[in-house]
């Protein structure tokens, strides 16, 4: 680490001079993630100053290794991990902070964006610098926990606005959308994942209940199809988070008990159907209880929140995603969930002393975990109870 911590200071020293902080003192702890993050080592940062206030930053520095570059690139080629990342900081929370101004839309209906303050794209040594939102109150959701609907509210609430910004983008100028499309176009078939699919579905079918194992594996016959499609746009394409989900929201409780939420990790964001981000929500953050009492209620949220959102932008719904056009995607990506439960509920679920090591040696063979936890279980086993009861599971 001794390189990145000199280029990390680097970056540091170069941010406190345009931030006008003279002969700053910086101090940089390393915090872990607790097996929520593999693929950038994470840091707080405190920029101190003579006559200056405290700042406070918080540092992303990649360590995802050339041969997982490689693996997740369609072209063979090892990516830049915060490509996308940098592209939504630098330009498309402009391009929507702009639409907002434009269509006046009121400061309480506004996405929260996270203050940016600079990157490295060095290859291999890749920094992100953002406003340390810990010192904000904010913090992630726990992820060994089922969401509860405050926060589920309020985190699609601010996944509607998401949507939203995106179709009014698509209609404010559809060539530099397409052009965000483009950049962010993932090949699935190509990334290497059908075998690490395979074994997270061969661990899964080892905890399922007898009476349902049958119709698990037939459904399952071909996890990494059904995850393609999972990620491919029906019958509209927006520009959606693509991972969302507690880890990648942090959120703060008011004291009139809102809660506010921030969208980050974005190096997602993708061109997809909106149904996916909400479908990974449900899947990712929710147990049987919480679907038993409020799953149909989160849908009807989500939907009247984006069209509230849509008509503050001086949108038609109707028109822009129509409710009929929206219930068909959901049954659609709801359907390819299951892959979800089975390969990303594995890595959200486990333990810290279990999870991969967030090193230069990651590889995408290294999130083949087995994750024979009580709650791993529990957790799968209530989606397919649900996918029985819904119809989708036969």
């Amino acid at each position: 680490m001794a390189h990145t911590d000199v280029s990390l200071t680097n970056l540091l020293n170069k941010i406190a001079e345009e931030q006008n902080y003279k002969n700053p003192d910086i101090t940089i702890n390393e915090i872990s993630s607790g097996g929520a993050n593999y693929t950038s080592k994470l840091f707080t940062v405190v920029l101190r100053a003579q006559n200056k206030e405290d700042l406070h930053l918080f540092a992303k520095v990649a360590v995802m290794s050339e041969k997982m570059r490689t693996e997740a690139s369609a072209s063979n080629t090892p990516i830049n991990i915060f490509d996308t990342e940098k592209f939504a900081y630098t330009k498309l929370w402009k391009i929507y902070s702009a639409l907002e101004d434009k269509n006046g839309v009121p400061e309480e209906h506004r996405l929260l964006y996270t203050k940016c303050y600079g990157f490295d794209e060095t290859v291999y040594q890749e920094k992100l610098v953002l406003e340390n939102l810990l010192t904000q109150g904010y913090g992630p959701f726990d992820r060994f926990k089922s969401v509860d609907w405050a926060y589920a509210s309020a985190a699609i609430s601010e996944c509607a606005k998401l949507h939203a910004l995106s179709f009014a983008f698509r209609k404010e100028n559809p060539d530099e959308f397409q052009k965000f499309l483009d950049m962010t176009k993932m090949d699935w078939a190509d990334l290497k994942m059908g075998p690490t699919l395979d074994n997270c579905v061969k661990s899964a079918l080892k905890l399922i209940k007898p009476q349902n194992k049958q119709a698990f594996e037939n459904m399952l016959k071909n996890p990494l199809e059904m995850m393609v499609k999972l990620y491919t746009p029906v019958r509209t394409n927006a520009i959606i988070h693509g991972d969302f989900r507690g880890n990648n929201l942090l959120h703060r409780v008011r004291e009139d008990g809102k809660v506010d939420i921030k969208v980050l990790d974005l190096q997602t964001l993708q061109a997809g159907s909106p149904a996916t981000d909400l479908v990974y929500f449900i899947i990712a953050g929710t147990d049987e209880q919480f679907r038993a009492q409020y799953y149909d209620k989160l849908i009807e949220h989500y939907y009247s929140e984006l069209s509230s959102s849509l008509k503050r932008l001086h949108l038609n719904p109707q028109e822009v995603y129509s409710r009929e056009d929206f219930d068909y995607e959901l049954r659609e990506k709801l359907a390819c969930g299951l892959v979800l439960a089975t390969f990303h509920l594995a890595v959200v679920l486990v333990d810290e002393e279990k999870a991969p090591q967030v090193d230069e040696n990651l590889r995408v063979d290294s999130f083949n975990v087995e994750n024979n936890s009580d709650l791993y279980s529990e957790r799968l086993n209530g989606i397919v109870n649900d996918y029985v009861k819904w119809g989708i599971l036969k």
